[in-house]
């Protein structure tokens, strides 16, 4: 008689247990057949440019680092601009064959 009521308690724990797992499970799209089909890759070409250059400033506690940015931004030549919080630095990505880091620096300074 004990032994008949422990197989129906671990059934219905497992019938629980079950319940609670399978949402999780019916929202895994991937099925095990999936397994063998191959994944698609994405291949990045990356171009080397050796006219593209990176040049990094520090910006006075004083001075706005969006005004420096902003006029960093509409210099000819300047590809990117980048904020770093932390250091209080801008980062200029900028094409070396238009313009220079000196001349970036005396234009947003």
């Amino acid at each position: 008689m004990m032994m008949k009521t422990m197989s129906k308690v671990i059934a219905a724990m497992m019938i629980v247990a079950l319940t609670n797992v399978m949402p999780v499970m019916a929202g895994n799209k991937k099925h095990h057949h999936d397994r063998h089909r191959p994944i698609p890759v994405v291949v990045h070409k990356h171009v080397y440019r050796p006219d593209v250059k990176v040049c990094t400033f520090r910006v006075s506690r004083f001075d706005s680092h969006r005004k420096a940015m902003a006029r960093a931004e509409h210099l000819k030549g300047v590809m990117d601009t980048k904020w770093n919080p932390r250091t209080r630095e801008i980062i200029v990505i900028y094409d070396a064959k238009v313009t220079s880091a000196r001349h970036i620096m005396n234009f947003v300074a």
